[in-house]
């Protein structure tokens, strides 16, 4: 798996302790306002990655973003 597609800490957003992480994989889009698209979310690391490698490999630019959700109370 490449280096790109999934490195070895994906990028962390700033959340609380507490909360469920997800890995939310994303392709550069210049149309849209963020210039990135949100294509999947993943609350494994490992299959954030497959779907990051498949969308590199068919020449998207891609993210893997770690985030922390809230969990139902």
């Amino acid at each position: 798996m490449s280096e790109n597609a999934c490195p070895e800490a994906a990028s962390m957003a700033s959340c609380p302790g507490g909360m469920a992480r997800q890995f939310r994989v994303q392709v550069w889009n210049g149309e849209t306002p963020s210039h990135w698209k949100l294509v999947g979310s993943f609350a494994d690391l490992r299959d954030a990655c497959r779907c990051a490698e498949q969308l590199q490999d068919a020449g998207e630019q891609i993210r893997v973003v770690a985030c922390r959700l809230p969990t139902a109370a």
